[in-house]
């Protein structure tokens, strides 16, 4: 397996996406320096905050976290990019294992029933071959023992919302997401919606009233990986 290991290593190196040096065997996702400095956003309160602030107004989210202050023109912005669109869905994992044990610190995870990460339509996922919010969804689950439950659909193939801005976003993402039947066991229950990145909070606020106007007595709570604040 070392042998095996060894010359994956050389043919296929890995890179830290931040600053592009080398990998070494024992550092994971991105090098031991980069690490150091990963811009954390800290959630003093997760019962009232900016992040639900932004939702409000929209629908009743009862608490937010999240793990990552996000900056398009940081180069920890590429952490995202690898697990988004080059195919590194072990980081999307490995990264939401991290963020759950940030949140487990605060309590989010008390009283939460499952997690349920903001589905992609079947022609993306078939072309990126997975979901990152079920992997990062994935990742939380292996630090919370909480079961990852897909219960949304994307009705419509519109314009990604990573190439949109303000307005424009919301707008975007207004009635595409639609909650599948939900079985009686996942009635009444609080769940948590994964992201992967929140800006105006469009995406997590429809996801969250299509759930509700399904089940209304479901208690949503919102947990991207990293905010844009």
């Amino acid at each position: 397996m070392n042998i095996l290991s060894d010359l994956k290593e050389l043919l296929l190196p890995r890179l830290c996406p931040v600053c592009g040096k080398l990998l070494m065997q024992n550092e994971d996702v991105m090098c031991a320096y980069c690490a150091i400095g990963l811009p954390r956003h800290h959630i003093p309160n997760i019962i009232d905050n900016p992040m639900l602030r932004s939702v409000w107004d929209k629908v009743n989210v009862q608490r937010s976290t999240t793990f990552l202050a996000y900056n398009h023109n940081s180069p920890y912005h590429n952490l995202v990019i690898d697990f988004k669109f080059h195919g590194m869905s072990d980081n999307a994992v490995r990264l939401g294992h991290w963020a759950a044990l940030e949140a487990e610190r605060l309590d989010f995870f008390e009283g939460v029933d499952a997690l349920v990460p903001v589905p992609l339509t079947r022609w993306r996922r078939w072309e990126r071959g997975y979901n990152q919010a079920e992997m990062l969804a994935r990742g939380m689950a292996e630090v919370t023992g909480l079961p990852v439950v897909n219960l949304l659909k994307r009705t419509k193939n519109r314009k990604l919302q990573s190439t949109l801005k303000g307005e424009a976003r919301i707008k975007n993402a207004e009635g595409i997401y639609k909650a599948i039947d939900i079985p009686d066991e996942w009635r009444g229950k609080r769940l948590v919606l994964v992201d992967d990145v929140m800006t105006t909070g469009s995406t997590l606020a429809n996801c969250a009233l299509a759930l509700q106007n399904v089940d209304k007595s479901a208690e949503i709570c919102i947990f991207p990986l990293a905010y844009a604040k």
